[in-house]
């Protein structure tokens, strides 16, 4: 799974799933794993701040913190996304780092700096009393209403990943004032729990309810992530057809593995009416997002899918167009980094790159939604 994440981006789709991604779900990033990180970070922040740290002492304090943190959580039971899970407290990235953006843009954080901007503002003249006060007079750093920490909690003796009743409607209510008119805020409002089984948003029953903008870019993501499956797997029959060429037995059997795969694609690909899809719009939509499409990947992503609506998807194995067409985009994207042309790279192959569907980051969205709803549904405080 780790080598398969979709963030595998061999054909150069990257900037328009991005763009997708930010439209369905502003503010999320595929890094993001539990929402009480959310509460987390700027509990540790602020409270370091309150007892007087600043500069080096507050951001060496809040490092600590989040280490120990780390460490009381690997002792409860729910570890599901605990950040550290596997190496623990000596993990590199810390959630302060993974959340800071995310922080910013649902409006917890209101400040526009970095972290190490952060804990370098100047003091307050004076030790005050009141956290409310504190951050006022910090310039409002983090948001006035945050929650509480949990009584004890900076004892880190006990903890768990879970949101509290009230930390689960907070936070849900700051989404939904952040994302306005996006399937985020939608699905926020609805309050629903998420199967494990939908592994892509268009599955989950409560899109069938969206209308206007949200269902159209619903409508785009979909789309796009079925055709440009196709060009991924059919990059990898390449693949596997060069690592036999070079005689890597390891692999031989990859490419009838992804031509099996490709056959269950061209079923699946006959659910979307191509004829009817408007490109046009596709594009408006990523460029409103700041990342208008470079013209190389429009040219891509137009010929495919036009290679789709005047041909039949099962003769893609056997296509020259199609085979040259994918070919021909590694080898612009990559140069002589492209496995095609490299042979030393096509040595290293693990046998599947790039080969996962994309999602736009439905499994990280799905898990804080699934926190959210789970926490609405508790009606006590839990440490």
């Amino acid at each position: 799974m780790f080598s398969q994440r979709e963030s595998r981006d061999e054909l150069g789709l990257g900037q328009i799933r991005a763009a997708l991604s930010d439209t369905l779900f502003p503010g999320t990033s595929v890094q993001l794993t539990r929402a009480r990180y959310f509460l987390f970070v700027p509990w540790l922040y602020r409270e370091g701040a309150r007892r007087g740290y600043h500069g080096l002492q507050l951001a060496s304090w809040v490092e600590q913190q989040e280490r120990r943190l780390i460490r009381t959580l690997q002792a409860g039971d729910d570890q599901e996304g605990l950040i550290g899970r596997v190496v623990g407290a000596a993990v590199q990235t810390l959630p302060s780092s993974i959340y800071w953006n995310s922080l910013r843009s649902f409006g917890i954080l209101r400040y526009e700096g970095t972290a190490a901007q952060i804990v370098g503002l100047p003091r307050v003249a004076r030790p005050l009393d009141g956290v409310t006060e504190f951050l006022e007079r910090s310039e409002g750093v983090w948001v006035p209403s945050l929650p509480e920490p949990p009584t004890g909690f900076f004892k880190m003796t006990s903890c768990d990943l879970a949101l509290t009743h009230d930390e689960a409607t907070w936070f849900a209510e700051r989404i939904v004032d952040a994302t306005p008119n996006t399937l985020l805020e939608f699905l926020i409002t609805r309050g629903n729990h998420r199967s494990a089984n939908t592994r892509f948003v268009w599955e989950d029953p409560d899109t069938d309810a969206t209308t206007g903008r949200v269902r159209d870019t619903l409508h785009q993501a979909r789309n796009f992530a079925i055709a440009m499956h196709g060009a991924a797997l059919l990059y990898n029959v390449l693949l596997a057809k060069r690592s036999k060429e070079l005689g890597l037995m390891e692999y031989a059997s990859r490419r009838d593995h992804f031509v099996a795969r490709l056959n269950d694609w061209y079923r699946e690909v006959d659910s979307i009416d191509l004829s009817k899809w408007d490109l046009d719009q596709l594009w408006a939509l990523v460029a409103e997002q700041g990342r208008p499409v470079a013209s190389r990947t429009r040219i891509f992503v137009t010929d495919w899918v036009n290679l789709m609506r005047r041909r039949r998807a099962s003769d893609l194995v056997e296509n020259s167009e199609a085979l040259a067409l994918v070919r021909n985009r590694e080898l612009f994207q990559k140069g002589n980094q492209a496995r095609l042309r490299n042979d030393r790279l096509m040595r290293q192959w693990s046998g599947a790159s790039g080969s996962e569907r994309l999602d736009f980051r439905w499994p990280v969205v799905a898990r804080l939604l699934d926190d959210i709803a789970k926490g609405r549904g508790t009606g006590h405080a839990r440490p």
